[in-house]
């Protein structure tokens, strides 16, 4: 007879018979280990067959849409009901699919005061991963809130009067855009900054007289097949065909040839060209800025640590920078770019237009200070290019 006794629930009247048929059809001993078994099952390592039920049991059947890891979603969706409503609730959200933001509410000024922005921790991953934040983003923010507009890298806010300053805003909205399957406006940006020295090579490919390289009888004087060049002192003041412009040579002549050079590449808008893995041209795009610089503590642009102001004079920098639209060039990838420092929309083109496609740029080159990249163009993703070309 086993530790569990059935007969011993019944009277002390019952007969024996009673008793026997009692011990007879306990089922105590087969089926009681699995039902200690049973306790804390749910809670500790659930079966994947448990689930889908374990969802619908805890009311999280909202959130399965973004988490697809179920058993993350039963390991913390409790805590985030606990916390829903909170900005707690929309941290723990964004953690299950790898991002973290700061919330920002708008101030109580605002007649829209209860919408609030994220500002993520890094330009989005995928795409598809901004339908997932901002499905979670809503269910956690609380009731009476609505989720505006997330950015990370490029951020323009919309001009408030007396709030801001006209050049550091935009008149009628905040820059971003929205993409179908998200409530949300998206706002994201990168960056790439290069710094090139111009070569010979550059000289030559924009029809710019090399004033170092040393001639003979109008041949230039090689060695082992190179070229020789040299830098000249402030006595040397004539160099090939160049035309010097109207510098003060009381400083270092290296300067005052530098200057020259920068001069010597001409005034029109500069452009930069985006190219596939094949070499061929994408799209160019037309440069924001294109200015004579020098370094500066202070400077108004920014070129990796570095930051400059525009100049005159003997400036011998030029800074280029060029930001794409919104979904420009989505869907391609560019594996290099590199800038037209003068050209002009071909004839048929509007003369105002900011992209190019290939052919519409007269002349198409050359192109100089090209490197390689790795730019995946996006609806929601500005693609900035900063340049830094010394002469």
């Amino acid at each position: 007879m086993s530790a569990h006794d059935a007969a011993q629930l019944l009277p002390t009247s019952a007969h024996v018979y009673e008793r026997t048929l009692a011990r007879a059809v306990d089922t105590t001993d087969v089926v009681g280990p699995s039902i200690d078994a049973l306790h804390g099952l749910k809670i500790l390592n659930p079966p994947a067959s448990f689930l889908p039920y374990l969802v619908w049991e805890y009311g999280l059947g909202m959130l399965s849409p973004y988490v697809p890891n179920l058993y993350d979603l039963i390991r913390e969706g409790v805590d985030w009901q606990r916390v829903r409503g909170t900005p707690a609730a929309v941290d723990m959200a964004l953690g299950w699919v790898g991002y973290e933001a700061a919330i920002e509410y708008a101030p109580v000024r605002r007649r829209w005061w209860n919408c609030c922005q994220l500002g993520l921790d890094r330009v989005r991953d995928d795409e598809a991963d901004l339908i997932r934040i901002d499905g979670l983003t809503w269910l956690s923010i609380p009731l009476r809130s609505d989720f505006w507009r997330a950015y990370a890298g490029y951020d323009v806010r919309a001009l408030e009067y007396s709030e801001g300053r006209w050049s550091e805003a935009m008149w009628s909205d905040d820059s971003g855009v929205v993409i179908d399957g998200a409530r949300a406006k998206w706002s994201f940006g990168r960056r790439v900054d290069i710094v090139h020295d111009i070569t010979a090579e550059d000289l030559a490919a924009l029809g710019i007289p090399d004033p170092w390289a040393l001639e003979v009888d109008g041949e230039p004087l090689t060695l082992d097949g190179e070229p020789l060049r040299f830098v000249p002192t402030e006595a040397d003041l004539t160099w090939g065909d160049l035309t010097w412009g109207d510098f003060s040579w009381a400083g270092e002549a290296t300067q005052a040839v530098s200057a020259s050079l920068l001069a010597a590449t001409g005034a029109g808008p500069a452009w930069a060209a985006f190219k596939d893995a094949a070499g061929e041209v994408l799209f160019y795009r037309r440069a924001r800025v294109r200015r004579a610089v020098v370094a500066a503590t202070g400077g108004v642009y920014a070129v990796g640590a570095s930051r400059f102001s525009p100049a005159t004079g003997l400036a011998t920098d030029l800074y280029i920078e060029a930001m794409t639209d919104f979904g420009e060039g989505f869907g391609s990838v560019a594996a290099s770019v590199g800038f037209v420092l003068s050209a002009h929309p071909a004839a048929g083109c509007k003369p105002g237009l900011a992209h190019l496609e290939p052919g519409e740029l007269e002349p198409a080159g050359p192109i100089i200070a090209e490197v390689p990249v790795t730019i995946e163009f996006g609806r929601t993703v500005r693609e900035r290019v900063a340049c830094l070309l010394r002469f």
